[in-house]
């Protein structure tokens, strides 16, 4: 019987009709079976919410009957079913399942070209690459998918960042197995290289002399047994820190993956390191793995091993069943792909992200309320200007109001910001989310058009500043940009 995997986006809201109505379009039947196992499928879901106060944070309880995913992305497994929650780039509600196989695939030179500085700021003017031609290329599940990989990819200090996504393919395949199989591809490259052995110090109680005796444990073992030595002896095995938490992430995935192509990987892993023992000490193997320039290709596996084992990302709870939630905020993975973008097409430009070298309060013993902008941008020469910008995970929408839904607290923030950096512009950067239906003037478009008009107003944010004892204005123009998303 085929496992239950219910596919969602952020903010969604569903419950066992929703679970039923999606396992009976993958099975092709609807019965009282499938009925029965989506009520176990959902009450393992409550289980997972209510078994701690932080999982409030990715699922609530939208009324008695239904549940709503919040602003994580990722997948939480229970003994019933896998739940998916993939970011929300699309306008609607919830994915649909169409295809856009006749628009044109955006290329990634074509993307970051359109992260290009001078191309970005007049995004939405005629001049420069529209921000309305970036479409979807493919099924809504698929694209929001890769969106979410290529997102993990530009994380820093993740074992995605090194990982090849090429191998993946091309059609949809369940989150956790992407993980599990990018995990397993890793390390055959790295069986291929030769599994790391160091010199350990092994005590033991031998009928020879090998090493160096070790007089307490002579007297405490061998006080009658004359004819043997208690020593330690250094030797140069496989049985190591960095080997042990490998086996442990395996035989941790074989009790989570439902793919048949998954689990031969797993199996292949597990055949080599089959002499091996699982870790008994998770924590302490990890503080005594040492980085060497000889297998300095160890360090992204231990990195998976990490995100897999330390409970980082998993989040494993006691109940009448298990569960383990690989969850990642939407807003920080928009913020890392905003800003490799920027990197990958500004290359002669200063850019920092999270830059935080300044403090809003100084006091007598340490500085208060760190200031930190998503980017700062520092450009120089005859176009020498400071601007900050701060990416926000939201959905702007078509009103007649003229704030155009951006929060007045997000300005507040970004004003302290400038003021502080002495910047002369602050951008608020949005996601360019996507229609899955066809209209002659989409909801984007309409955006689209307010936004152009707000941007080429002058609007301005004036503090009074003294340099040099003279009251000048600091003036901070603020622009409203949108961020293509990448689908492949």
């Amino acid at each position: 019987m085929k496992p239950i995997t219910h596919t969602i986006i952020e903010y969604q809201t569903f419950g066992v009709k929703e679970i039923v109505k999606a396992l009976g379009e993958q099975e092709g039947k609807e019965n009282k079976e499938i009925e029965l196992r989506a009520k176990k499928f959902f009450q393992a879901l409550e289980e997972f919410q209510k078994s701690k106060e932080q999982n409030n944070k990715i699922l609530k309880h939208y009324n008695k009957t239904c549940l709503k995913a919040q602003n994580y992305v990722g997948v939480i497994q229970t003994k019933h079913g896998t739940l998916e929650i993939l970011p929300k780039c699309f306008r609607e509600e919830q994915i649909q399942t169409n295809t856009n196989q006749e628009n044109k695939k955006t290329t990634k030179d074509e993307l970051k070209e359109f992260f290009a500085l001078k191309n970005f700021e007049n995004q939405l003017c005629e001049v420069a690459p529209k921000i309305k031609d970036f479409k979807l290329f493919d099924t809504s599940k698929k694209s929001a998918q890769n969106f979410l990989l290529f997102c993990l990819k530009s994380l820093k200090n993740s074992p995605f960042k090194s990982s090849n996504l090429s191998l993946l393919s091309t059609t949809y395949t369940p989150l956790l197995e992407i993980f599990m199989k990018m995990f397993c591809n890793e390390l055959l490259e790295i069986c291929k290289k030769g599994i790391r052995h160091d010199y350990v110090a092994i005590e033991d109680n031998r009928t020879f002399l090998k090493g160096k005796l070790l007089f307490s444990g002579q007297i405490r073992h061998n006080l009658v047994h004359k004819e043997r030595f208690y020593t330690s002896s250094d030797e140069y095995i496989a049985n190591i820190a960095p080997n042990r938490l490998i086996k442990s992430t395996l035989e941790l995935i074989s009790t989570l993956s439902t793919s048949h192509t998954t689990q031969t990987l797993i199996n292949q892993c597990l055949e080599v390191f089959e002499e091996i023992p699982s870790s008994g000490n998770i924590e302490g193997d990890f503080l005594s793995c040492t980085s060497s320039r000889h297998f300095g290709y160890y360090d992204n596996l231990l990195k998976w091993c990490e995100l897999f084992l330390k409970n980082k990302s998993f989040t494993a709870f006691s109940g009448e069943n298990q569960a383990y939630a690989l969850l990642f905020p939407m807003e920080k993975l928009f913020e890392s792909y905003v800003t490799y973008m920027f990197k990958q097409g500004n290359k002669d430009i200063s850019i920092k992200a999270q830059s935080s070298s300044r403090y809003l309060l100084h006091t007598q013993g340490s500085p208060l309320f760190q200031l930190k902008p998503d980017l700062l941008f520092e450009l120089k020469g005859k176009n020498k200007k400071t601007i900050i910008a701060d990416t926000k995970w939201k959905v702007l929408k078509n009103t007649e109001d003229k704030k155009h839904g951006i929060s007045q607290a997000d300005l507040y923030q970004l004003f302290a910001y400038a003021h502080y950096h002495n910047a002369s512009e602050v951008w608020l950067i949005y996601p360019k989310l996507y229609e899955q239906n066809d209209k002659k003037e989409s909801e984007i478009e309409k955006i689209i058009k307010k936004l152009s008009e707000w941007n080429a107003q002058p609007h301005y944010y004036c503090h009074p500043c003294a340099f040099e004892e003279v009251i000048k204005h600091h003036k901070i123009e603020v622009k409203i940009f949108f961020a293509p998303l990448a689908f492949h």
